[in-house]
């Protein structure tokens, strides 16, 4: 097999634990292991030129290894914040929820309450303790908040087709029930 220029970077970009994890989920299969690697390489890669882009746009600021959202990001999250805060009003609901869930140390406290603070403010209703939902795409946003890198391992993102006991949700949401 050729190997193409994206190829070469992707396989330069595995680490050891990539393989390992490659290999103890395929066990036999060799083409499933190269898959997961390159999916995690990938993934690697995007959120590198993501950040660098955010850097070079000016909306996160670079410390040595540590990035934080400035002045000019915050403005571009409170942003994103209306534009979702405007899709509660302006979208029809697709039937699906944005779940959006974060496990962030004691020593952190106050990036939990930032976060708490932001998905409030765009509208999210608390599901459970550090469990949100959302009614419609809002990726974006979570993406802004992933863009501190203290975060990014902290916060998970994922859409869900159902939710046992939703009648509370839209209601409070607003939304009609969904007929399939």
């Amino acid at each position: 097999m050729r190997l193409g220029a994206i190829e070469r970077e992707v396989l330069e970009n595995l680490s050891a634990s990539d393989l390992l994890v490659g290999f103890l989920l395929s066990c036999r299969s060799t083409r499933l292991m190269y898959k997961i690697a390159r999916e995690r390489a990938m993934h690697r890669y995007r959120m590198r030129v993501a950040v660098e882009r955010l850097v070079s746009e000016g909306y996160v600021s670079r410390r040595g290894d540590r990035f934080s959202i400035n002045g000019a990001g915050r403005r571009l999250l409170d942003t994103a914040i209306v534009n979702v805060r405007a899709k509660l009003v302006s979208k029809k609901w697709d039937g699906k929820w944005r779940i959006v869930a974060f496990d962030i140390p004691e020593r952190l406290q106050h990036l939990r309450r930032n976060v708490r603070r932001v998905l409030k403010r765009a509208g999210f209703i608390k599901l459970q303790h550090s469990v949100w939902v959302f009614p419609h795409e809002c990726e974006e946003i979570v993406a802004l908040i992933k863009q501190d890198n203290r975060m990014a391992l902290h916060v998970l993102y994922g859409v869900l087709e159902k939710i046992g006991g939703d009648a509370r949700l839209r209601r409070v949401f607003s939304l009609a029930a969904i007929r399939k």
